[in-house]
């Protein structure tokens, strides 16, 4: 009866840590569906980045070749097309739409998301992998470029897959599912490659042949189903190199020798050699707080198995793993000159699980976390307090724009605070307050977005403008290029003094009518036919003096003018020269007034 009796509670015991773990499992996924799915469309593409990778799509679907990709009508190899297609995919089901254009990167982040948990599960254990989906999601960096149309998100869903099913293929019991997770894997690997070049095998390698190395178990080369795996991987990336290199004889040396190693000596984008390394821990933002003391231990755990040749050191293996995982990225994309912070994404899936195994563990008793979360509940407070003084002594928006976002975000910031302040006597809640005070400052970002859209970026103006342009009307840019005038005029846009990334693709073939040079060149076309320019506003008092340009529309990086014959066109009325003005600056298109009918 007595034993009948405990395996009554125990039963109790287990079904409800399981149902616990459930409802943190759908709490977290709903979170994650709100922050990456809402609001993708209420706003316009932010250039060059959002730009890019949407006009590129764009022109897939137009043209109908989706061998050779293009940017302004030019031919553009600068990555593999994998990421363009899904685009355009999404934008063919859905419409040439900016939600369209930022629902692959949303849904790459829930996936990846899924995978983590997954993997944590697999590795650790379900509240593991639920915590640290969590982190993820609540980091900063993850959850910003899960809204942007980068090719990064994509890449590290795809990169995440690689390795955790090769990690998977290592660890399983029995030929038959070793060989099942390893063409996985192979078959990710491929779909990488075609996602962001050759950079996908270089990291791949650098954590497969490292983990083999650390773990001196040789054996496990033999095991990776080579010949069924190399088959997989060149089905799924031979046929479009070869297709677009038969079609372009230049491609493999721009592809592989100017956008791969060249880059890694390029001054553009140069950072420092520690550049991301120091920027790692601070892309989690609030748990930052626990990333030192994480990695110290995890380190330590890492060694220590490094240390065992026996073939199973548990969840110490699967530590060195991950420690691994981050280590090949962030030492990998160091080495290249060219840095940008997007490169480093595929290491937060990697340091999520980590830190959620840390938290899980011994780090919620250490002294170092509780601290930790002291001292984060104090900063937010000051920041909370400082908020509106630093946002007043910015000039890029009106805080008329910001006033509403600034109260939300103090608002987000106290709340935040006193979660965590009372976290510090309840540690069981840490996990849960740092990623919940991320998810009530988000809403105050995202409030920002729209008007850094509206006072920054061109689309806007378009989009206001009657729509479609009339054909006849030429669109240009001086010294400069915003890949979103493509994108929403449907059109070439001439570009003056600018060629910057598409100096290869301009080369081929000719383009002399839409790569021009000089102000008279300009000055010339603003003669000969109907015309919209966009210009920087340093250059507004020279266009000023010409007296053939007015403008049609303004912000505070962007003045976009009109001749006479664009203004008859459209039904646009000019603004006057002298509402041009120092930021911050808004001048919408305007339409003509219509005279009543007597």
């Amino acid at each position: 009866m007595v034993e009948g009796a405990v395996n009554n509670s125990d039963e109790k015991s287990f079904y409800g840590k399981r149902s616990r773990t459930i409802l943190a499992t759908i709490g977290v996924l709903v979170t994650a569906c709100i922050l990456y799915f809402s609001g993708l469309g209420g706003y316009p593409l932010l250039d060059p980045d959002e730009g890019r990778y949407a006009e590129i799509p764009r022109e897939m679907l137009e043209s109908g070749d989706f061998i050779t990709p293009r940017l302004n009508y030019v031919k553009y190899f600068e990555k593999p097309p994998l990421f363009y297609w899904m685009t355009a995919g999404s934008m063919a089901l859905f419409g040439q739409k900016e939600w369209a254009v930022r629902l692959v990167p949303a849904v790459s982040g829930f996936l990846t998301l899924l995978l983590i948990m997954g993997l944590g599960k697999k590795i650790f254990d379900g509240k593991t992998g639920v915590m640290a989906g969590w982190i993820y999601l609540t980091s900063v960096i993850p959850t910003v470029l899960a809204r942007l149309p980068i090719i990064d998100g994509f890449f590290t869903l795809i990169l995440t897959a690689t390795w955790a099913t090769w990690y998977l293929g290592y660890k399983a019991s029995g030929i038959p599912k070793k060989r099942l997770w390893y063409c996985i894997s192979w078959a990710c690997l491929g779909l990488a490659v075609m996602t962001k070049g050759i950079a996908a095998i270089a990291l791949t390698g650098l954590i497969a042949g490292g983990f083999i190395l650390c773990r001196r178990d040789w054996r496990a080369l033999s095991s990776m189903a080579w010949a069924p795996g190399l088959l997989i991987f060149a089905i799924i990336v031979v046929p479009w190199h070869w297709a677009v290199s038969s079609e372009n004889p230049g491609f493999f040396h721009f592809y592989i020798v100017v956008q791969h190693f060249d880059r890694l000596t390029s001054q553009e984008h140069a950072k420092p050699f520690w550049f991301f390394i120091a920027l790692f821990p601070f892309g989690m933002l609030l748990w930052t707080a626990f990333f030192f003391p994480a990695v110290a231990r995890s380190f330590q755990k890492a060694f220590n198995a490094l240390r065992s040749s026996r073939e199973d050191e548990g969840q110490g293996e699967a530590v060195l793993f991950l420690v691994i995982w981050i280590v090949a990225v962030i030492g990998l994309f160091s080495l290249s000159a060219c840095k940008l912070v997007p490169y480093i994404l595929p290491a937060y899936p990697a340091m999520a699980l980590l830190m959620a195994h840390f938290l899980r563990g011994e780090g919620q008793g250490k002294r170092s976390v509780r601290w930790g979360v002291a001292i984060l509940a104090i900063l937010l407070m000051v920041f909370a307090w400082v908020l509106m003084p630093v946002a007043a002594r910015q000039d890029a928006l009106p805080m008329s724009e910001l006033a509403l976002a600034i109260r939300v975000g103090q608002a987000g910031l106290i709340l935040s605070s006193i979660l965590l302040a009372v976290s510090f006597f309840k540690r069981r809640l840490i996990p849960f307050s740092t990623g919940f005070a991320m998810v009530l400052l988000l809403p105050a970002m995202l409030m920002v977005v729209p008007s850094v859209a509206k006072y920054r970026k061109v689309g806007g103006f378009i989009k206001a403008m009657p729509t479609p342009l009339p054909p006849e009307i030429k669109v240009a840019e001086w010294r400069n290029y915003d890949q979103a005038l493509s994108f929403y005029t449907g059109r070439r846009t001439i570009l003056v003094d600018e060629i910057d990334e598409l100096a290869y693709g301009s080369s081929l073939g000719n383009h002399e009518d839409y790569f021009l040079t000089g102000e008279g060149s300009l000055r010339r076309l603003a003669k000969e036919v109907p015309l919209l320019v966009n210009i920087r506003p340093n250059d507004w008092p020279k266009v000023q003096k010409w007296e053939t340009m007015q403008p049609v529309a303004a912000n505070s990086t962007n003045i976009m003018i009109g001749n006479k014959a664009f203004f008859r066109l459209t039904g646009l009325k000019p603004w006057p020269d002298s509402a041009i003005k120092p930021p911050p600056l808004l001048l919408m298109p305007r339409l003509r007034e219509q005279k009543k009918a007597p």
